[in-house]
Protein backbone atom coordinates (compact mmCIF):
# COMPACT_ATOMS: atom_id res chain seq x y z
CA UNK A 1 0.00 0.00 0.00
CA UNK A 2 1.37 3.40 -1.08
CA UNK A 3 0.72 6.26 1.75
CA UNK A 4 0.37 9.92 0.64
CA UNK A 5 -0.08 12.82 2.54
CA UNK A 6 -1.53 15.51 0.93
CA UNK A 7 -2.34 19.34 1.79
CA UNK A 8 -4.47 22.03 0.21
CA UNK A 9 -5.38 25.25 2.06
CA UNK A 10 -7.76 26.99 -0.24
CA UNK A 11 -10.88 26.26 -2.82
CA UNK A 12 -8.52 26.11 -6.01
CA UNK A 13 -5.31 24.31 -4.50
CA UNK A 14 -8.25 22.11 -3.06
CA UNK A 15 -9.67 21.66 -6.96
CA UNK A 16 -6.44 20.90 -7.84
CA UNK A 17 -5.74 18.35 -5.15
CA UNK A 18 -9.17 16.46 -6.14
CA UNK A 19 -8.26 16.36 -9.64
CA UNK A 20 -4.23 14.85 -8.92
CA UNK A 21 -6.03 12.44 -6.51
CA UNK A 22 -8.00 11.16 -9.11
CA UNK A 23 -5.10 10.87 -11.54
CA UNK A 24 -2.72 9.24 -8.89
CA UNK A 25 -5.71 6.56 -8.28
CA UNK A 26 -5.26 5.48 -11.70
CA UNK A 27 -1.41 5.04 -11.85
CA UNK A 28 -1.05 3.75 -7.92
CA UNK A 29 -4.45 1.43 -7.19
CA UNK A 30 -3.29 0.67 -3.93
CA UNK A 31 -2.48 4.21 -3.03
CA UNK A 32 -4.63 5.89 0.47
CA UNK A 33 -4.56 9.56 0.87
CA UNK A 34 -4.53 11.18 4.43
CA UNK A 35 -3.96 15.07 5.63
CA UNK A 36 -5.90 18.30 4.91
CA UNK A 37 -8.24 19.29 2.58
CA UNK A 38 -12.17 20.45 1.43
CA UNK A 39 -15.04 18.48 0.03
CA UNK A 40 -13.77 17.65 -3.53
CA UNK A 41 -11.29 15.99 -2.07
CA UNK A 42 -12.73 14.15 0.08
CA UNK A 43 -14.89 13.01 -2.47
CA UNK A 44 -11.34 11.40 -4.22
CA UNK A 45 -10.95 9.74 -0.64
CA UNK A 46 -8.96 11.38 1.26
CA UNK A 47 -9.36 11.15 5.21
CA UNK A 48 -9.59 14.56 6.46
CA UNK A 49 -7.60 15.35 9.84
CA UNK A 50 -7.71 18.97 9.53
CA UNK A 51 -9.12 21.74 7.10
CA UNK A 52 -6.70 24.72 6.63
CA UNK A 53 -9.40 26.00 3.81
CA UNK A 54 -11.26 27.52 6.36
CA UNK A 55 -8.40 29.69 7.82
CA UNK A 56 -7.16 30.15 4.03
CA UNK A 57 -5.51 34.22 3.78
CA UNK A 58 -2.97 36.01 1.73
CA UNK A 59 -0.70 38.61 2.86
CA UNK A 60 1.03 39.12 6.18
CA UNK A 61 -1.67 40.67 8.41
CA UNK A 62 -4.26 37.93 7.55
CA UNK A 63 -1.35 35.49 7.97
CA UNK A 64 -0.44 36.63 11.16
CA UNK A 65 -4.15 35.95 12.48
CA UNK A 66 -4.05 32.74 11.84
CA UNK A 67 -0.81 31.37 13.45
CA UNK A 68 -3.11 29.22 15.82
CA UNK A 69 -5.14 27.47 13.76
CA UNK A 70 -1.23 26.70 11.49
CA UNK A 71 0.39 25.38 14.84
CA UNK A 72 -2.65 23.17 15.33
CA UNK A 73 -2.59 21.88 11.84
CA UNK A 74 1.49 21.30 12.14
CA UNK A 75 0.66 19.70 15.06
CA UNK A 76 -1.83 17.52 13.75
CA UNK A 77 0.20 16.39 11.00
CA UNK A 78 3.31 15.03 12.76
CA UNK A 79 1.66 13.11 14.52
CA UNK A 80 -0.14 11.65 11.91
CA UNK A 81 3.83 10.98 9.97
CA UNK A 82 5.06 9.29 13.77
CA UNK A 83 1.55 7.12 13.61
CA UNK A 84 2.16 6.19 9.85
CA UNK A 85 4.90 7.63 7.76
CA UNK A 86 3.53 8.73 4.33
CA UNK A 87 5.42 7.55 0.82
CA UNK A 88 5.00 11.11 0.07
CA UNK A 89 3.56 14.43 1.40
CA UNK A 90 1.95 16.63 -1.33
CA UNK A 91 1.76 20.15 -0.37
CA UNK A 92 -0.51 22.45 -3.16
CA UNK A 93 -0.25 26.03 -3.20
CA UNK A 94 -0.88 28.62 0.30
CA UNK A 95 2.96 29.17 1.02
CA UNK A 96 1.98 30.59 4.62
CA UNK A 97 1.36 27.07 5.56
CA UNK A 98 3.26 24.99 3.84
CA UNK A 99 7.04 26.14 3.53
CA UNK A 100 6.31 25.45 7.09
CA UNK A 101 4.63 21.78 7.19
CA UNK A 102 7.00 20.86 4.39
CA UNK A 103 9.91 22.39 6.05
CA UNK A 104 8.89 19.62 9.13
CA UNK A 105 8.26 16.91 7.17
CA UNK A 106 11.85 16.75 5.25
CA UNK A 107 13.22 17.18 9.33
CA UNK A 108 11.59 13.52 9.99
CA UNK A 109 12.89 12.59 6.62
CA UNK A 110 9.77 12.57 4.02
CA UNK A 111 9.63 13.90 0.45
CA UNK A 112 7.78 16.85 -0.17
CA UNK A 113 6.39 17.61 -3.52
CA UNK A 114 5.03 21.09 -4.00
CA UNK A 115 2.35 21.94 -6.53
CA UNK A 116 2.41 25.54 -7.73
CA UNK A 117 5.63 27.11 -7.02
CA UNK A 118 6.46 30.13 -4.68
CA UNK A 119 6.05 33.97 -6.85
CA UNK A 120 9.15 35.05 -5.14
CA UNK A 121 10.24 36.70 -8.33
CA UNK A 122 7.81 39.45 -7.68
CA UNK A 123 9.32 40.35 -4.30
CA UNK A 124 12.07 43.02 -4.46
CA UNK A 125 13.92 41.02 -2.11
CA UNK A 126 14.13 37.56 -1.57
CA UNK A 127 16.06 34.52 -0.67
CA UNK A 128 15.29 31.09 -1.82
CA UNK A 129 16.64 29.02 1.72
CA UNK A 130 12.76 28.69 2.96
CA UNK A 131 11.90 26.86 -0.10
CA UNK A 132 14.99 24.66 -0.86
CA UNK A 133 14.17 23.33 3.09
CA UNK A 134 10.81 22.71 3.08
CA UNK A 135 10.60 20.86 -0.71
CA UNK A 136 12.29 18.14 -2.13
CA UNK A 137 10.70 18.76 -5.70
CA UNK A 138 8.91 21.64 -7.08
CA UNK A 139 6.41 21.62 -9.47
CA UNK A 140 5.79 25.22 -11.38
CA UNK A 141 2.69 26.43 -13.40
CA UNK A 142 5.06 29.39 -15.02
CA UNK A 143 7.43 28.31 -17.73
CA UNK A 144 9.66 31.31 -16.92
CA UNK A 145 10.10 30.03 -13.62
CA UNK A 146 12.21 26.98 -14.41
CA UNK A 147 15.37 28.99 -15.10
CA UNK A 148 15.16 30.18 -11.18
CA UNK A 149 14.90 27.32 -9.70
CA UNK A 150 17.62 25.75 -11.88
CA UNK A 151 19.66 28.36 -10.85
CA UNK A 152 19.27 27.75 -7.57
CA UNK A 153 19.89 24.01 -7.41
CA UNK A 154 16.07 23.53 -6.22
CA UNK A 155 14.70 20.12 -8.25
CA UNK A 156 11.80 21.07 -10.18
CA UNK A 157 9.44 20.60 -13.14
CA UNK A 158 7.05 22.92 -15.43
CA UNK A 159 3.68 21.08 -15.85
CA UNK A 160 1.46 23.71 -16.76
CA UNK A 161 -1.51 25.99 -15.39
CA UNK A 162 -4.02 23.59 -13.81
CA UNK A 163 -6.82 26.04 -13.98
CA UNK A 164 -6.94 25.85 -18.11
CA UNK A 165 -7.25 22.06 -16.93
CA UNK A 166 -9.71 22.63 -14.60
CA UNK A 167 -11.81 24.76 -17.02
CA UNK A 168 -12.00 22.47 -19.92
CA UNK A 169 -13.51 19.59 -17.43
CA UNK A 170 -16.61 22.41 -16.45
CA UNK A 171 -20.21 21.48 -18.10
CA UNK A 172 -21.63 25.15 -18.60
CA UNK A 173 -24.95 25.66 -18.37
CA UNK A 174 -26.16 27.52 -21.66
CA UNK A 175 -29.57 28.39 -20.65
CA UNK A 176 -27.99 30.02 -17.28
CA UNK A 177 -26.31 31.81 -19.84
CA UNK A 178 -28.84 32.94 -22.24
CA UNK A 179 -30.93 34.30 -18.78
CA UNK A 180 -28.00 36.31 -17.68
CA UNK A 181 -27.80 37.93 -21.41
CA UNK A 182 -31.23 38.78 -21.37
CA UNK A 183 -30.89 41.54 -19.02
CA UNK A 184 -30.00 44.81 -20.59
CA UNK A 185 -26.42 45.67 -21.04
CA UNK A 186 -23.90 46.85 -20.36
CA UNK A 187 -23.36 43.93 -17.53
CA UNK A 188 -20.02 43.69 -15.29
CA UNK A 189 -19.29 40.59 -13.63
CA UNK A 190 -18.27 41.46 -9.90
CA UNK A 191 -15.78 38.59 -8.87
CA UNK A 192 -14.64 39.11 -5.23
CA UNK A 193 -12.65 36.16 -4.54
CA UNK A 194 -13.56 33.63 -1.95
CA UNK A 195 -11.69 34.87 1.38
CA UNK A 196 -14.19 36.41 3.88
CA UNK A 197 -11.15 39.19 4.22
CA UNK A 198 -10.75 39.71 0.47
CA UNK A 199 -14.25 40.12 0.13
CA UNK A 200 -14.66 42.66 2.53
CA UNK A 201 -11.80 44.64 1.89
CA UNK A 202 -12.27 44.43 -1.81
CA UNK A 203 -16.27 44.40 -2.32
CA UNK A 204 -16.72 48.40 -1.32
CA UNK A 205 -14.24 49.24 -4.09
CA UNK A 206 -15.95 47.57 -6.61
CA UNK A 207 -19.42 48.48 -6.11
CA UNK A 208 -18.24 52.27 -5.42
CA UNK A 209 -16.44 51.53 -8.39
CA UNK A 210 -19.56 50.35 -10.12
CA UNK A 211 -22.07 52.71 -8.59
CA UNK A 212 -20.02 55.70 -10.56
CA UNK A 213 -20.20 54.28 -14.01
CA UNK A 214 -22.20 55.77 -17.03
CA UNK A 215 -24.31 54.02 -18.04
CA UNK A 216 -24.97 52.53 -15.12
CA UNK A 217 -24.21 47.91 -16.02
CA UNK A 218 -26.37 45.45 -14.32
CA UNK A 219 -24.31 43.27 -12.18
CA UNK A 220 -23.90 39.63 -12.37
CA UNK A 221 -22.34 39.31 -8.83
CA UNK A 222 -20.76 35.84 -8.09
CA UNK A 223 -20.86 33.89 -4.66
CA UNK A 224 -17.56 31.48 -4.44
CA UNK A 225 -18.49 29.66 -1.35
CA UNK A 226 -21.53 29.81 0.89
CA UNK A 227 -20.01 31.05 3.62
CA UNK A 228 -19.99 34.03 2.28
CA UNK A 229 -23.62 34.43 0.77
CA UNK A 230 -25.20 36.00 3.54
CA UNK A 231 -22.60 38.47 3.54
CA UNK A 232 -22.98 39.03 -0.12
CA UNK A 233 -26.36 39.35 -0.30
CA UNK A 234 -26.33 42.39 2.62
CA UNK A 235 -23.70 44.03 0.03
CA UNK A 236 -26.54 43.76 -2.79
CA UNK A 237 -29.59 44.69 -1.44
CA UNK A 238 -27.59 47.67 0.32
CA UNK A 239 -25.41 49.11 -3.01
CA UNK A 240 -28.72 50.62 -4.68
CA UNK A 241 -27.38 48.60 -7.71
CA UNK A 242 -29.28 46.68 -10.30
CA UNK A 243 -27.93 43.02 -10.28
CA UNK A 244 -28.18 39.37 -9.21
CA UNK A 245 -25.83 36.95 -6.99
CA UNK A 246 -25.11 33.88 -8.54
CA UNK A 247 -23.20 30.71 -6.83
CA UNK A 248 -20.40 29.22 -8.26
CA UNK A 249 -21.05 30.51 -11.45
CA UNK A 250 -17.91 32.06 -12.23
CA UNK A 251 -18.02 30.98 -16.20
CA UNK A 252 -21.48 32.05 -17.23
CA UNK A 253 -21.05 35.07 -15.32
CA UNK A 254 -17.97 36.08 -17.20
CA UNK A 255 -19.48 34.46 -20.88
CA UNK A 256 -22.25 36.94 -20.24
CA UNK A 257 -20.70 39.60 -18.67
CA UNK A 258 -19.27 42.38 -21.00
CA UNK A 259 -16.55 43.94 -18.43
CA UNK A 260 -15.39 42.42 -15.03
CA UNK A 261 -13.98 43.75 -11.45
CA UNK A 262 -12.00 40.69 -10.22
CA UNK A 263 -10.13 40.30 -7.14
CA UNK A 264 -6.17 39.47 -7.97
CA UNK A 265 -6.15 35.19 -7.95
CA UNK A 266 -7.00 32.36 -10.26
CA UNK A 267 -10.69 34.06 -11.57
CA UNK A 268 -8.31 36.43 -13.24
CA UNK A 269 -7.13 33.43 -14.93
CA UNK A 270 -10.69 32.20 -15.94
CA UNK A 271 -11.11 35.71 -17.55
CA UNK A 272 -8.67 34.67 -19.77
CA UNK A 273 -9.77 31.26 -21.02
CA UNK A 274 -13.50 32.75 -21.58
CA UNK A 275 -12.15 36.37 -23.18
CA UNK A 276 -13.67 39.12 -20.76
CA UNK A 277 -12.25 42.00 -20.29
CA UNK A 278 -11.67 43.95 -16.67
CA UNK A 279 -9.98 45.36 -13.94
CA UNK A 280 -8.15 43.51 -11.27
CA UNK A 281 -8.81 44.73 -8.05
CA UNK A 282 -7.16 43.84 -4.36
CA UNK A 283 -7.22 45.48 -1.42
CA UNK A 284 -5.49 44.55 1.80
CA UNK A 285 -4.94 45.61 5.30
CA UNK A 286 -3.23 48.96 5.54
CA UNK A 287 -0.43 47.20 8.08
CA UNK A 288 0.06 44.82 5.23
CA UNK A 289 0.74 47.39 2.64
CA UNK A 290 2.29 49.43 4.40
CA UNK A 291 5.20 46.57 4.67
CA UNK A 292 4.40 44.52 1.58
CA UNK A 293 4.18 47.23 -0.91
CA UNK A 294 7.53 48.67 -1.07
CA UNK A 295 8.77 44.65 -1.45
CA UNK A 296 6.36 43.93 -4.23
CA UNK A 297 8.73 44.20 -7.84
CA UNK A 298 6.32 42.65 -10.22
CA UNK A 299 2.80 42.43 -10.92
CA UNK A 300 0.09 40.94 -9.18
CA UNK A 301 -2.52 40.14 -11.97
CA UNK A 302 -1.44 36.58 -13.33
CA UNK A 303 -2.07 37.57 -17.01
CA UNK A 304 -0.06 40.53 -16.46
CA UNK A 305 2.83 38.44 -14.58
CA UNK A 306 2.86 35.38 -17.31
CA UNK A 307 2.58 38.59 -20.28
CA UNK A 308 6.05 40.15 -18.12
CA UNK A 309 3.61 43.50 -18.83
CA UNK A 310 0.33 44.73 -18.10
CA UNK A 311 -2.46 43.67 -20.45
CA UNK A 312 -5.24 44.08 -17.60
CA UNK A 313 -5.25 47.12 -15.41
CA UNK A 314 -4.22 46.09 -11.73
CA UNK A 315 -5.07 47.78 -8.44
CA UNK A 316 -2.85 47.15 -5.21
CA UNK A 317 -4.18 48.99 -2.01
CA UNK A 318 -4.10 49.81 0.77
CA UNK A 319 -6.33 52.18 1.29
CA UNK A 320 -10.11 52.55 -0.61
CA UNK A 321 -9.64 54.07 -4.37
CA UNK A 322 -12.63 53.86 -5.69
CA UNK A 323 -11.88 56.87 -8.35
CA UNK A 324 -8.87 54.93 -10.02
CA UNK A 325 -10.83 51.47 -10.10
CA UNK A 326 -13.64 53.32 -11.33
CA UNK A 327 -12.19 55.46 -14.21
CA UNK A 328 -10.40 52.00 -15.47
CA UNK A 329 -13.44 50.70 -15.68
CA UNK A 330 -15.04 53.47 -16.96
CA UNK A 331 -12.62 53.81 -20.04
CA UNK A 332 -13.22 50.07 -20.72
CA UNK A 333 -16.92 50.34 -20.35
CA UNK A 334 -16.99 53.37 -23.43
CA UNK A 335 -14.04 51.82 -25.51
CA UNK A 336 -14.81 48.82 -27.35
CA UNK A 337 -11.24 49.51 -29.05
CA UNK A 338 -9.90 48.73 -25.56
CA UNK A 339 -12.10 46.12 -24.72
CA UNK A 340 -10.79 44.35 -28.15
CA UNK A 341 -7.58 44.83 -27.48
CA UNK A 342 -8.04 43.13 -24.17
CA UNK A 343 -9.50 40.24 -25.62
CA UNK A 344 -6.94 39.51 -27.94
CA UNK A 345 -4.43 39.63 -25.62
CA UNK A 346 -6.06 36.75 -23.54
CA UNK A 347 -6.72 35.26 -26.80
CA UNK A 348 -2.41 35.03 -27.03
CA UNK A 349 -2.30 33.61 -23.67
CA UNK A 350 -5.16 31.58 -23.89
CA UNK A 351 -3.43 29.56 -26.81
CA UNK A 352 0.25 29.38 -25.41
CA UNK A 353 -1.18 28.00 -21.73
CA UNK A 354 -3.57 25.33 -23.89
CA UNK A 355 -0.21 24.23 -25.92
CA UNK A 356 1.42 23.52 -22.30
CA UNK A 357 1.88 20.39 -20.41
CA UNK A 358 -1.45 18.53 -18.65
CA UNK A 359 -0.94 19.88 -15.55
CA UNK A 360 -2.16 17.28 -13.25
CA UNK A 361 -0.47 14.05 -16.02
CA UNK A 362 2.67 15.38 -15.57
CA UNK A 363 2.49 16.48 -11.28
CA UNK A 364 1.00 12.77 -11.17
CA UNK A 365 4.23 11.34 -12.99
CA UNK A 366 6.74 13.03 -10.92
CA UNK A 367 5.37 11.77 -7.51
CA UNK A 368 5.12 8.31 -9.15
CA UNK A 369 8.88 8.57 -9.60
CA UNK A 370 9.65 10.53 -6.03
CA UNK A 371 7.55 7.59 -4.29
CA UNK A 372 9.62 4.78 -6.32
CA UNK A 373 12.80 6.40 -5.75
CA UNK A 374 11.58 5.85 -1.92
CA UNK A 375 10.93 1.85 -2.93
CA UNK A 376 7.63 2.54 -2.38
CA UNK A 377 4.87 -0.02 -4.05
CA UNK A 378 7.47 -2.17 -5.54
Amino acid sequence: MVRIFISAGEPSGVAIGAMLMRELKKRIPDVTFKGFGGPPMVDEGLEVIFDPAKTAAMWLFGNLKRIPEHRRALKTAQQSWRDEPPDLVITIDYQAFHLYLGTFARKMGLKVMHFVGSQFWGRKIYTLNPIRRAYSHVLLIHEFEKKHYDAAGIPSTFVGHPLFERIQMRNLEPDKVATMKSHPGPRIAVLPGSRGGEISHSLPIMLGSVRRLQPRPYMLLSCARQESRAYLEDALANSDLEGELYDYDSGEILLAADLAVMTSGSITMEAVYYGCPGVVVYRVHPFSYFFARPLVAGYIAQPNIIAGREIVPEFLLGHDDIDGVGGALQHLLTSESSRDLQKAEFKKLKDHLLDAPTPTKEAARVAVELIGENGAGT
